[in-house]
């Protein structure tokens, strides 16, 4: 492997941050809010759907699964092109993918129209992923990066929130026939335009580095340096320029940096069990068992929502102050001790809201911690295969926890409080023998 000595990292690290800065994380960010809305939406007019369609149960389970095995093909599929075509390449063709998508989701007809169409919205936001947070890993200097990536992480929540509101509105203020198709076109014109504004967005300078393209990274970060008002710290350091393909990537990565992923995977794994895992749990067994109305269910939600977006504001703060190593382990020992206080306080609704201000703010260090650890000829292939990791481990833990509570609901607690020791003790190992992430240069990281 070849490498290119240059100053361009150093210079991205330290620019001031502009307006630029706020409109990229904008542009770019906003992939959270979409994802969110899209999860969120399908449950709040999925039976809107099942009505008109004439779905039944099986299919209606089907459609919400297709847009999850969509998303695990987008994350493989569009995390290597990142690598090979470039990152702005990517994140439009995917967001156009999302948009068409879930726009043409309000036109279907029947069950094969309504999963073909699924499929291709969670490809695209499988898609995004990889592309999106690889962009703002290389973009964002090096103090802002643990605070930007968590507040973006923790919009999630606030898309979540929005897509209730649309569907509350929607749902009162027309016939349930058109209610649920408004939805799906409300969000593919949502998703267009952000395409539209991403077309100004510039390619990573550091993806340009590592596949030698030095002349096209120093004029975007010249242009920075200009908006910004001033150039930054210049000091040289070895990029290494990538001329592989997907199977050297994917080998590359499990030679040097296995332990790294082994890591990034648990705490994706951590992650997404443990959010489908309540989320199946809550009207199964935990509602029931607490003589919780089921139309107090969606109440629950939105406290969940709150809960995460402000805790995930003071977590990410956290990881750029306390450290990726403490924050992590902090968290991910809350979140667990918050999952017993679900079966010991009183009041479930204030311990559900206690576990959300933790717990659903745990992905915004860990998500952080797991995607800044690779280099950027091999971050975006890495972040999808991660991504697949912890989707398939959401799709298995609703029915692995549910199966438990139905000897009693207090066992799924517990299973639930066993994925997050499991986070906990990645983060423990990490804590020891891992490298301490914030403040640092990626390139600095990734040695």
């Amino acid at each position: 492997m070849r490498y290119v000595e240059t100053d361009i990292p150093s210079r991205l690290d330290t620019i001031p941050w502009s307006g630029f800065h706020t409109r990229f994380l904008f542009a770019l960010g906003i992939v959270w809010v979409l994802d969110a809305f899209e999860v969120v939406i399908v449950g709040n007019v999925l039976k809107s759907m099942i009505d008109d369609l004439g779905l039944s149960n099986l299919q209606a389970s089907l459609v919400v699964s297709g847009f999850l095995l969509g998303a695990i093909a987008g994350s493989f599929l569009f995390g290597y092109l990142a690598d090979r075509l470039g990152r702005k390449r990517v994140f439009i063709i995917t967001l156009l993918l999302y948009s068409l998508g879930t726009f043409l989701t309000g036109f279907a007809w029947d069950f094969w129209s309504v999963f073909v169409l699924r499929l291709l919205a969670g490809a695209g936001i499988g898609g995004e992923f990889a592309a999106i947070h690889s962009a703002i890993e290389e973009f964002v200097p090096a103090r802002h990066r643990g605070k930007v990536d968590g507040f973006v992480v923790a919009s999630w929540n606030l898309g979540s929130i929005l897509a209730s509101g649309v569907a509350i509105l929607l749902l009162g203020s027309f016939e349930e026939e058109v209610a649920w198709r408004l939805a799906f076109f409300l969000g593919g014109m949502i998703a267009l335009l952000v395409a539209f504004v991403r077309r100004n967005v510039p390619e990573s300078p550091r993806w340009l580095l590592s596949r030698g393209m030095v002349e096209r990274a120093e004029e975007i970060v010249r242009d920075l340096e200009r908006k910004a008002g001033r150039r930054g710290k210049a000091v040289k350091v070895k990029v290494p320029v990538f001329e592989g393909g997907l199977l050297e990537g994917i080998l590359y990565i499990l030679r040097n940096y296995r332990w790294r992923f082994l890591f990034s995977s648990t705490l994706s794994f951590t992650i997404l069990t443990t959010y489908y895992g309540l989320v199946a749990l809550i009207p199964i067994s935990l509602a029931p068992a607490m003589d919780i109305p089921s139309q107090e269910i969606p109440n629950l939600f939105l406290i969940g929502s709150v809960g995460g977006l402000l805790g995930g504001i003071v977590v990410a703060i956290f990881a750029d102050v306390l450290g990726r190593k403490a924050t992590g382990i902090g968290i991910s020992l809350l979140s667990a001790l918050a999952t017993l206080a679900l079966l010991h306080l009183d009041n479930f609704y204030v311990a559900f809201a206690l576990y959300s201000f933790v717990a659903f703010s745990f992905a915004s260090v860990a998500y952080v911690s797991a995607m800044e650890i690779f280099p950027s000829h091999v971050r975006a292939t890495a972040i999808g295969i991660i991504s697949i990791i912890g989707r398939i481990g959401g799709t298995f833990a609703p029915p692995a926890l549910t199966y438990l509570a139905g000897f009693g609901y207090q066992l799924g607690i517990y299973g639930l409080f066993a994925l997050w020791m499991l986070g906990f003790l990645a983060y423990v190992i990490w804590g020891v023998f891992g490298v301490e992430a914030s403040g640092r240069s990626i390139e600095e990281i990734a040695q």
